[in-house]
């Protein structure tokens, strides 16, 4: 009697046990949503911490803006004008050397 006692509660036992390595069925409700709430909200204090830490890195490594222009923009820039000035000469004495379609000489 006491060896089938003992048997009955050591198959409860592994019964029970096997419960906690089996999957959950989808159908039935679990203690899963109750673990997601608290969850989700450690994300939400985690998103505001991370908002606040990035605006207070913002604050922290701002640049002051230069005023004003490099050194390498200012020569680039006199290297367009140049350009443009040059091309615009060259535009000019094409036009004036070449005579009109409909001149009388």
């Amino acid at each position: 009697m006491v060896s089938r006692l003992f048997a009955l509660f050591i198959i409860a036992l592994v019964a029970l046990s096997a419960q906690a390595f089996t999957i959950p069925a989808f159908g039935l409700k679990s203690a899963a949503p109750s673990i997601c709430t608290s969850l989700e909200g450690c994300r939400v204090n985690a998103k505001k911490e991370k908002i606040k830490r990035n605006r207070e890195n913002m604050r922290k490594f701002k640049t002051t803006g230069k005023r004003g222009l490099s050194r390498r923009k200012m020569l680039k820039k006199a290297q367009a004008a140049k350009a443009r000035q040059e091309e615009a000469e060259f535009i000019a004495k094409c036009f004036t050397s070449i005579p009109a379609p409909n001149s009388e000489e």
